[in-house]
């Protein structure tokens, strides 16, 4: 449960780190997994869902990204296009492919494939391991990290910080397309609001982690504890429907709330 949700945070915190809050994520999600269902569909070979997947993914978030910086329109604006561009062309494209607006699942192509927990598990942090490095200890990783606050610092030396900008939307793009697929395939179907709000609560997942990497997977265990509790209470009468469902998302409130605080009481003298 939690791997899904630690590929988004961290591709929220490659793009949050270049200055560009990652409200894309969530739309790009659920976007990767209707693009890696129809073509394992289509193709009969999950890899080849994938690979379309990522290149179709991220290519729309970099043009996005180019677009952003050359015309100087705000990011946020242009990243909550990109969910509700992946709300309405999922849901049109579902109805003029499969014939439904529902539920698309594999087993109707034939193909039965799931991604093994282990591997993606052992996937996920090694991956987390890898970003921690590179944003620590690589000239890419400090020029990203500085392309957002301090974009002055590359142009005196010469490097262009808009290109840092635009290759992390990509690379946040990458990591919704893990996202997404992982959830798909998993699930065997691609179901509409694939994401069920994975993308908002990854921004809520990083802050919790202080925008660090390696902190994100218990910032990310956390939030899939709540996800993991809700899962098992609606079993029960115990507590209402609606305050269940609602227990990741009110989670994700209050971290938005308090977090942002205590780093600015931090700052403080």
């Amino acid at each position: 449960m939690s791997v899904p949700l630690l590929f988004a945070t961290l591709g929220a915190l490659i793009s949050e780190r270049a200055g560009v809050l990652a409200v894309f994520m969530d739309g790009a999600i659920t976007l990767s997994g209707f693009i890696a269902i129809a073509v394992t569909m289509a193709t009969g070979n999950p890899l080849s869902g994938f690979i379309t997947s990522a290149i179709l993914t991220t290519g729309l978030l970099m043009v996005l990204a180019w677009f952003t910086e050359h015309t100087r329109a705000n990011p946020f604006l242009v990243g909550l296009s990109v969910n509700f561009l992946a709300s309405g062309i999922t849901s049109w494209l579902s109805s003029h492919l499969f014939g439904t607006r529902g539920v698309i699942a594999l087993a109707d192509s034939g193909v039965h494939w799931r991604i093994p927990g282990i591997l993606s598990v052992t996937a996920a942090l090694f991956v987390t391991i890898i970003v921690w490095w590179t944003l620590t200890h690589t000239l890419f990783g400090l020029r990203l990290s500085a392309s957002g606050p301090a974009p002055q610092i590359l142009t005196v030396r010469g490097s262009n910080p808009a290109r840092y900008r635009i290759a992390s939307w990509g690379i946040a793009g990458f990591f919704a397309v893990c996202a997404g697929t992982i959830l798909a395939f998993n699930l065997g179907a691609y179901v509409p609001n694939l994401s069920a709000g994975r993308g908002w609560t990854a921004l809520a997942a990083l802050y919790l982690a202080y925008r660090k990497p390696l902190p994100c997977i218990a910032a990310v265990l956390v939030f899939s504890g709540a996800e993991y509790i809700t899962t098992i209470l609606q079993g029960t009468t115990l507590v209402p429907a609606s305050i269940i469902l609602g227990l990741p998302y009110a989670l994700a409130l209050l971290v938005f709330l308090f977090i942002p605080q205590t780093e600015s009481a931090k700052k403080t003298p």
